[in-house]
This record gives C-alpha cells, structure tokens and sequence, in this order.
C-alpha cells in the first residue's frame, strides 16, 4: 500500500507539469485502484485479526454441521427411519439434554455482553457456547429415536433446530460486533440474537420437563430449580441491559406465576392429577426467569436490597419444591 501511494504521488506530480499526457492518465488511475484495493485488504486484515474473530468462524461452522446432522435426522424421523439408541435410556437421554440445554442458557448472556464490549473474552465465550452443541444434537437425537409419538419426535428435532439457529444468528452477530463497545450499530441485533435464543432454550426446556413428567422424572426439574438458584451466587452476573425497576417488575411477574400455578397444582392434584406434568414444567421455567432477573436486579440493586431480593427468592423455591414432591 505504502508502495502504490508513493507511485500515485509521483505520477500525480508528473501530471501537474503536463496534464495532458493520457498515458500517465492512465497510469495514475491504475496506482489509485492498487492502493484502493490496499487500504481495503488492510481493513479486512485487521478485522479478521481481531480478537474473538477466529474463534467466531470456527464456533460458526460447528454449528452449522450440526443444523445439517439434526436435518438428516428429522428426514430420517420423517421417513420413519430413525435408528433407536439402544445403549442409554431415555431417561438417561433426557437428562443429558436437559443439562446440555441448561448450560447454554447460561451462556447467552455472557456471549452478548463478550460481543457488545468485551474484545477480550468474546473468543473464549463463543467457544464455550459452541462446545455444547455436538452433545445437544446427540442428546436430542437419542430422545427422539425413543419416541413413539411421531408428533413428539418432531416437535423434538425442530426445536432443537431452531436453537442451533438462534445461536447461529447470536455467533454472526457477535463476529460483527467483535466485542467492540462503540459498534452500536451492531448492538440491537445482538440483543435480538440472544432474546431468540432464551425462547429457544425456554421452548426446549418446558417441552423436555413436560416429556420427564410423563416418564417420572419430576425430581429433574427439582434439580433445575436447585441449579438455577445456585447461579445466584455464582461470580460476576452478565450486564445488565435495564434498571432495577425492570427487573424487580419482572420478579414480581415470574413470582405471581409461581403462585397461580401452585394454586392451580394443587386444585388438579384432586380433580385432574394427569396435567400435574404440565403444571409442574412450568412452575420449573417460571422459576428459572426469576432467579435470572433476581440476579440481575441485584446488580443493580442498593447494597441493603440485595439481602431482601435473595430472601425473596429462596422463599418462592420452597413452592415448587414442594409441589413438585406433592
């Protein structure tokens, strides 16, 4: 580049003493267009040797094998071809692809706040993300194959789909925000990624909790529960995008669900004990929500209400828990 713009210049010279020769017309122009195409390659070096932008296209192509690998599944489950697992149980499988699904809902929010501000760490967190997805299609492979319910199989598989797509819209996002605070530009479409994929996750989770109710495996959303409120003492919480007053009405929101469908559980304890499942599953998601939004307007809370809101919280869990056993 330093080359090409030091021949323009001479030639732009030689054009001041004589501009009317066109040969150097036409030498001039193709300097310009060599250091045009230099300056463009330069941008396009850099960039791609910003941090978290290999890492970005190496997590992109991952995931892309695995929307095809879940594709050749749901033809297979289409055609009725789908090979069962024959080594694991489905309980086993479920439980697999619960955690799986868990896991990268804990990282949606550590990838976006890496991608809208964090250079430093957003290789590490897509990464981490796009680990998960191999076990999750494996996982959700196997459920399905022990599925007699050919609606069931492909609610399964579209799902899981539809969360590998999410993510790949979350990783493209991230590349091009690149973790630097001032692309604001690219900011809202991150923010939209991740709104996408936490109903992806939310979606898999209440139809995984619905298919472990029918199987016994209501002590599994108890676990879920356990770990969501673990996470409330785990390390620095994700940056937060709202003010207090945001996430304290969606507490209040979550915590009045808890309540109704509590209620509601223990009417159809009597009267229709076959849509405790259901209930069950969803008591599981809304609990989940409020122990994410407790977390985070304790980061925005006063010192002296942060005591109060993890009070709050342990005290709803005792609800579920004790449903969810009844």
């Amino acid at each position: 580049m330093l080359d090409s713009s030091t021949y323009l210049l001479k030639t732009a010279r030689s054009l001041v003493i004589n501009p009317k020769d066109p040969p150097t017309w036409s030498v001039l122009a193709g300097h310009s267009r060599t250091v045009s195409d230099s300056i463009k390659s330069l941008i396009t070096a850099i960039r791609d040797k910003a941090p978290g932008q290999r890492e970005c296209d190496s997590s992109i192509d991952n995931i892309n094998k695995c929307i095809r690998d879940i594709e050749q599944a749901s033809l297979a489950a289409v055609s009725q071809n789908l090979a069962s697992r024959d080594d694991i149980s489905l309980e086993a499988l479920q439980e697999q692809l619960t955690s799986t699904v868990q896991e990268i809902g804990h990282l949606i929010d550590p990838v976006s706040t890496a991608a809208r501000g964090e250079a430093s760490q957003l290789g590490h967190k897509v990464t981490q993300l796009a680990r998960y997805f191999e076990p999750l299609i494996m996982a959700s492979v196997g459920v399905t194959s022990k599925l007699r319910d050919h609606q069931q199989q492909m609610t399964f598989l579209d799902q899981t789909k539809t969360l590998a797509e999410s993510a790949l819209q979350m990783l493209y996002a991230a590349k091009e925000g690149g973790g630097n605070p001032k692309a604001s530009h690219t900011h809202d479409a991150i923010e939209e990624a991740a709104q996408l994929m936490n109903e992806a996750v939310e979606d898999i989770m209440v139809t995984l909790n619905e298919a472990a109710s029918e199987v016994g495996m209501v002590g599994g959303m108890v676990e879920s529960i356990a770990e969501a409120m673990a996470k409330l003492d785990e390390g620095t919480p994700p940056l937060p995008d709202g003010s207090f007053v945001d996430y304290q009405t969606s507490m209040v929101k979550h915590s009045k669900a808890i309540a109704v469908t509590a209620q509601e559980m223990m009417t159809k304890s009597v009267t229709c004990p076959d849509e405790l499942g259901g209930l069950a599953s969803q008591v599981t998601v809304d609990y989940s929500q409020l122990a994410v939004q407790g977390r985070l307007a304790a980061h925005t809370a006063e010192p002296e209400e942060v005591r109060i809101i993890y009070e709050v919280i342990q005290l709803c869990i005792q609800v579920p828990s004790n449903f969810l056993f009844f």
